[in-house]
């Protein structure tokens, strides 16, 4: 039997599921030391009631998508807004190794993740679901385009990606920072020191966050404008997709959406009105993590079972791609010094699993033996700017060449 959950219910459960996250986080804070959100640990949580009260007593919460549909366009005008092509021309050679770097991890990751999918007997294109969706882009894409068109016809294609997504979480946080150390270690035999980044290097580098004051937050013109700005995105992205669709093209709503996101604020940026990203970021992320924990909360854990091995082949897989790639291009072409090293622990640690694992593992390495102004700047400037838009058009040529 099917028990629906309407719209309103649905918010209020994903609302709740992200404060039985914070509160399990508080008591187990090694969740929080491999970087899992709070959303996809409570969303989790009560998976596991629903798949309870299925066994139990036969009933199948089915949760609203509509506003989970609402709350991914949102997320990924977000990303979109922020996609500041100035910015990644002015990171210089060191963002264009990376871009690079990304680039080939994006092949590699979905070419094993394809192999490994046929050679388990299940469709190649669930492999895009142990490839760089859910690996180098995270929970978020895993969600996204599973409920996308191509992806509707395949079987635990949100189960996969989510599973995926968490292990490369872990995994990234546990590789990253022993691969970095030794090739700091290799390169200087332990001879560096400790030490602080000055205020200067920490913002050159990115490490130093930008902060609202109380009263811009609370000034509601900038939330007015922006708001304009998003539903202006969802409308022409919505236009973009019909007309891409009326010309044989496959164009998921979240990408045609993100797409004209990133044309609108660069077009900002060229006529002298830049689209305050700050806001945008902050309603991207609220909007993201009820959009994950919605979509924690709606999978169905019972299927995972048949997956189980590929899920763990991939994973070995992943980490060899990523941690090659990132000793075979990003730490010989940033140098082969203390920058390269940084740089290549902080790229596995996001393209395993996310932008956060990556930065917290490049802050380990600076905390410890000093700053590394050129490898924050490259990896934040590539993972923010450029990581997502690159993910999202490959995902989509890999889903038109499978088929």
């Amino acid at each position: 039997m099917t028990a629906p959950i309407s719209e309103i219910w649905t918010l209020i459960l994903a609302v709740l599921a992200i404060r039985l996250g914070i509160l399990i986080h508080r008591l187990l804070p090694r969740l929080g030391a491999w970087n899992i959100p709070p959303a996809i640990t409570g969303g989790l949580l009560l998976a596991l009631v629903v798949t309870l009260v299925r066994g139990a007593y036969g009933i199948e919460f089915a949760f609203a998508d509509g506003i989970r549909q609402t709350l991914l366009l949102v997320f990924f005008v977000g990303v979109g807004l922020s996609a500041k092509f100035m910015a990644l021309f002015r990171g210089g050679a060191g963002v264009a190794v990376v871009c690079l770097a990304i680039l080939v991890t994006i092949s590699l990751q979905n070419l094993a993740g394809v192999a490994i999918a046929s050679g388990f007997g299940f469709n190649p294109a669930l492999g895009l679901f142990m490839g760089s969706i859910p690996f180098l882009g995270g929970h978020g894409t895993a969600a996204a385009w599973a409920q996308a068109v191509p992806a509707q016809d395949l079987t635990g294609a949100l189960e996969v990606g989510m599973a995926a997504a968490t292990l490369g979480l872990i995994a990234g946080g546990l590789v990253a920072g022993p691969i970095a150390s030794r090739l700091i270690h290799r390169q200087f035999q332990g001879g560096l020191t400790a030490s602080q980044p000055s205020r200067e290097q920490a913002a050159a580098s990115g490490q130093a966050p930008t902060h609202l004051t109380s009263a811009e937050l609370l000034n509601s013109d900038r939330w007015l404008v922006i708001t304009l700005v998003i539903a202006l995105c969802l409308a022409l992205g919505e236009l973009l997709r019909q007309w891409a669709a009326q010309h044989g093209l496959v164009v998921p709503g979240f990408l045609a959406v993100m797409l004209v996101a990133v044309i609108l604020t660069n077009a900002a940026d060229l006529l002298g009105h830049p689209v305050d990203t700050t806001v945008a970021e902050l309603t991207g992320t609220v909007a993201l993590r009820l959009f994950l924990a919605i979509s924690m909360m709606g999978l169905k854990l019972w299927e995972l079972d048949a997956f189980i091995l590929p899920l763990v082949a991939s994973l070995a897989v992943q980490i060899l791609v990523v941690s090659a790639v990132a000793l075979l291009l990003v730490y010989p072409l940033l140098g082969r010094g203390y920058e390269g090293a940084v740089a290549a622990g902080g790229f596995i640690g996001f393209a395993m699993g996310a932008m956060p694992v990556g930065l917290g593992v490049m802050r380990r390495m600076t905390d410890r033996h000093g700053p590394a102004p050129r490898a924050m700047l490259a990896i934040t400037l590539a993972a923010a700017l450029f990581a997502d838009t690159a993910n999202a058009l490959l995902v989509n040529l890999g889903f038109a060449w499978l088929g």
